[in-house]
């Protein structure tokens, strides 16, 4: 029996060239399994180009589930994540009739929903014989889903035991099945395909070094946000948030098993633990410290600001822990407490990112707007509330309403209880992708942007500062190039006084792309294609990933060599320290 589980491209085409071929910047690209809440942003890799850098989840119940049904039930399991691949649609469905599988799993959320019912018929039209099961939030509507698309199956929440029981013969809606705290611990590892191993990353809180593993030390998370999914859809079946929301701990052994196992096979540099919230209580935490203080690699974490003492902050520090991601969701309090339902107080909450930043981490904040009765005063409420913050990074998203949480619940019942002050009024924006939604509200008064970068960070002025000095170190040997003239060279010039009449004076040349021709305070921006006569050192500007994994790519195809190229981006994680 052959078996895929199947995680397919996604692509949105923003502007027609000519020709066969579009350069990235025509393009948005999806995340979907792995993502809690599925969304496009603009793209740096195009179909058939992978370029690293771009936030890329691992999806975490599809590698469980894969590992699990191969290991119950001896059928030929493959595992294949078109979204890591950046696999074209072409390549997609040459590659299910090359080998035509008997079951095919899907895993799927309301904002690709409409993406991926054309897979759904597509996938069926070219093999009318494979049986197709869909997973994920969208299976909160598994009787209509049924009703309308050629489904065999539809499995509610984590999918480890309802895929085995599908293979074993059953079909239908298959209710919520989770497994039990000792058959999460006795459960194979999950499926790593060594093509894309190294390619999930998320550069966010700061301080990664690639090659990143995303890993789980808990599953759920027992509070009832009215936009989270997972803990409402995957890891628990509540709707409305009035019903049980479990979590479940890995054992540290199992921890350690699994980070050794990974580690080991591919050389991971740092782990980031992506659980729902990875720090609920002390014991749990306290136990990854020590399997992480053995590991001895670098980690960070998603976490609440409010479930643990402060003094285990500090554990976490000491046993390699970098920095966190910290939910806020909304910066003004009656939002947090009446729409969102988060109980959260945010003074709390600031006086953990304080003692974080004292201890040494980095802290990424996550803000939400377009919540449904928030009004544009509350929203500017969080602006001023981020700015208060001694933040490293931080992203602002548009909310979007996902199938099976009590935000989607809210638009059939028309009120809920427990979230008294939400309201579906004629502010309200309905947009399933948050992605999408936030480019929306953009083009507004808000100005809301994602993974902005806050210039007042230590982390950050850090950075600049060390490119900054380490370019005039360089060019009292002979000229120097910067290549990449935006927001970190502009940053980097504030920081650095001294680099402006090095410039003046042409001792640091400068390339970019798009402004080549342009000149600054005299100094001509030349094209990087003059780059291949240069014999000085090279400097690569830009913070992002992606940018400077096209730069080399650039640099290749131009003919320049390697050799002269600096990064110092590439050892961030020293320069936090």
């Amino acid at each position: 029996m052959k078996v895929l589980f199947s995680n397919p491209p996604w692509w949105i085409k923003r502007f027609e060239f000519a020709g066969d071929d579009a350069p990235a910047s025509a393009w948005f690209s999806g995340v979907r399994a792995g993502s809690r809440w599925p969304h496009t942003n603009q793209a740096h890799s195009s179909p058939g180009n992978f370029v690293f850098g771009e936030y890329l989840p691992y999806p975490f119940f599809m590698g469980y589930a894969a590992s699990y049904a191969a290991k119950a039930t001896g059928a030929k399991v493959v595992f294949r994540d078109s979204i890591a691949l950046r696999e074209s649609y072409d390549s997609y469905f040459q590659h299910l009739r090359d080998e035509r599988y008997e079951y095919i799993f899907i895993e799927t959320a309301t904002p690709c929903w409409d993406h991926d019912q054309t897979i759904v018929r597509r996938v069926k039209e070219i093999l009318p014989d494979t049986k197709i099961v869909l997973t994920g939030a969208m299976s909160a509507k598994g009787e209509a889903v049924m009703e309308q698309f050629p489904i065999h199956a539809v499995i509610q929440g984590e999918y480890e035991k309802g895929s085995v029981r599908v293979l074993n013969g059953a079909s239908g809606v298959l209710p919520h099945e989770l497994l039990t705290v000792a058959e999460m611990n006795a459960a194979p590892y999950p499926y790593f395909d060594e093509v894309i191993a190294h390619r999930y990353w998320d550069v966010n809180p700061a301080g990664q070094k690639a090659p990143q593993l995303q890993v789980w030390a808990s599953r759920g998370c027992p509070y009832k946000c009215i936009f989270c999914v997972w803990p409402a859809t995957m890891t628990g079946n509540d709707p409305d948030g009035t019903g049980k929301r479990s979590v479940r701990f890995y054992e540290p052994d199992y921890v350690e098993g699994m980070l050794r196992d990974l580690v080991g096979r591919y050389g991971y540099r740092s782990i980031y633990f992506d659980d729902d919230t990875f720090n609920l209580g002390d014991k749990h935490v306290l136990g990854i410290c020590e399997v992480m203080t053995r590991i001895g690699l670098p980690w960070s974490a998603m976490c609440r600001a409010d479930t643990i003492k402060l003094e285990t902050w500090r554990a976490m520090r000491d046993s390699g822990c970098f920095g966190v991601k910290l939910g806020f969701e909304s910066g003004n309090q009656w939002v947090n407490d009446n729409i969102v339902n988060k109980r959260l107080n945010l003074e709390t909450a600031r006086a953990a990112v304080h003692e974080i930043k004292r201890l040494g981490m980095t802290v990424h904040g996550t803000f939400t707007y377009g919540l449904p009765g928030e009004t544009r005063e509350q929203m500017q409420d969080t602006k001023s509330y981020i700015a208060s913050l001694p933040l490293d990074t931080f992203q602002e998203t548009g909310c979007g309403e996902i199938e099976g949480t009590p935000m989607s619940t809210l638009r059939e019942k028309g009120h809920l209880d427990r979230y008294a002050g939400a309201a579906l009024d004629e502010q309200y924006l309905y947009v399933p992708d948050g992605g999408e939604k936030m480019r929306r509200l953009s083009e507004g008064d808000l100005a809301i942007g994602a993974d902005k970068a806050k210039s007042s960070s230590d982390y950050l002025i850090r950075q600049w500062r060390a490119l900054g000095a380490a370019v005039t170190e360089a060019a009292a040997d002979g000229p120097v190039a910067l290549w990449g003239i935006g927001t970190d060279f502009f940053e980097t010039l504030g920081q650095v006084p001294a680099l402006r009449p090095l410039i003046t004076e042409g001792r640091v040349r400068l390339f970019d792309g798009k402004l080549a021709g342009q000149s600054l305070d005299g100094a001509p921006v030349e094209a990087p294609a003059a780059l291949p006569g240069f014999a000085g050192p090279v400097f690569l500007t830009p913070r992002i990933v992606s940018s400077r994994t096209a730069m080399r790519q650039d640099a290749a195809r131009l003919g320049i060599s390697a050799a002269i190229l600096r990064d110092l981006y590439d050892d961030a994680p020293v320069l936090a320290e």
